[in-house]
């Protein structure tokens, strides 16, 4: 057993080579926590977003990747221990560095969320930079993860070899690749295209398939959209490709609403004019910057009345249209019953 011991760690004791790696391993949390420490007094002088974010990200991964790193430094002393424990080690930086940067992308997201926070008056550019941010930091993740495993199988003499063998078939294996990924491929070019042209983004507020949503998450495969009742609307992004659809926020969310109603010739419109700016003022949804009622329509039974107004976004847009009507309907009612909408019939002596 001790010629064995010897044979893996060389002439040297064994409990030196433990020693070693234990005194590794304390620095290594020693430096992570005076590095954290002091980062978290500064930025209890002075908070910032950033700072706070990298305490919340960095502090666990940091609390690895410093001791392998003084780990992999010592196994430079030990000629004997390169062959494996350089590999061995090399491999854990790889995943402990990767996870590092997938911590800073996390970092950078919540740090421009928290300069461009969305909320009903934000302007469609703050809204192109989140959904941007979002599809970028998608593709960085799976590049960093495609990197770090490469890295890992280079690192490893057989992988390495079984790549090359790999390589050599490459051609087939690439169309049956092709072939099998056509839609993924389809879905990634579409994210590209929807990201930087910008005919949906993060917050848009949305019409599809009769439902109206707010667009609550863009990934590389699908959109999920974001119902007036919290449902989920999962759409593959292909979809927005191949079929047409409402935003109703495409360059700003503000819009001009309609609300209809059928009233007898008799009815006085300039009482209901009244009573509909009435109405809208005392209501705070309204943004106080369009407001109108006209005769849009007439037949030989009614009078079509157009009630139109503005909001700051489709959803306040809504909930305004539904106080709207009842509250124009209840006036009608109450104050002019007979002019509600009637069905006329002559008498039969007329019509003989």
């Amino acid at each position: 057993m001790d010629t064995d011991i010897t044979e893996l760690f060389g002439k040297e004791s064994w409990l030196t080579h433990v020693t070693v790696l234990l005194v590794c391993i304390l620095v290594g949390l020693a430096l992570q926590w005076v590095i954290f420490s002091t980062l978290r007094l500064y930025n209890r002088k002075k908070p910032t977003v950033l700072k706070e974010q990298f305490l919340k990200y960095l502090k666990r991964p940091a609390k690895f990747f410093i001791p392998l790193l003084l780990i992999y430094l010592t196994l430079f002393f030990y000629s004997e221990l390169n062959a494996l424990g350089h590999k061995v080690v090399e491999v854990l930086l790889i995943i402990n560095f990767a996870w590092i940067l997938i911590a800073v992308l996390q970092v950078l997201e919540v740090v421009v969320k928290q300069k461009f926070q969305i909320d009903g008056g934000h302007k469609a550019r703050e809204r192109k930079v989140l959904t941007q941010l979002r599809f970028i930091k998608s593709v960085a993740i799976v590049v960093i993860i495609t990197l770090a495993v490469a890295s890992i199988l280079w690192n490893i003499p057989a992988a390495r070899e079984l790549g090359q063998t790999i390589l050599t078939s490459a051609g087939i294996i690439g169309i049956i690749v092709g072939v099998a990924a056509q839609k993924s491929l389809a879905n990634l070019i579409t994210g590209f295209q929807l990201a930087f042209t910008q005919t949906l983004k993060i917050d848009d507020e949305v019409m599809i398939e009769g439902e109206f949503g707010t667009v609550e998450d863009m990934t590389l495969t699908y959109v999920v959209v974001k119902t007036w009742d919290w449902r989920r609307l999962v759409l593959p992004l292909n979809y927005f490709n191949d079929k047409p659809f409402v935003n109703w926020s495409f360059n700003s969310k503000d819009i001009i609403n309609s609300v209809f109603f059928y009233v007898d010739y008799s009815f006085p419109v300039e009482e209901l004019r009244k009573k509909f700016m009435a109405v809208l003022s005392e209501n705070k949804l309204w943004d106080k910057r369009v407001a109108e009622l006209l005769v849009t329509e007439i037949d030989d039974r009614t009078m079509q009345l157009r009630a139109s107004f503005s909001t700051k976004n489709a959803t306040a847009g809504w909930k305004l249209r539904c106080g709207i009507r009842e509250e124009l309907v209840g006036f009608i009612q109450e104050s002019y019953p007979d002019a509600l909408p009637k069905l006329r019939r002559m008498d039969t002596e007329e019509l003989q």
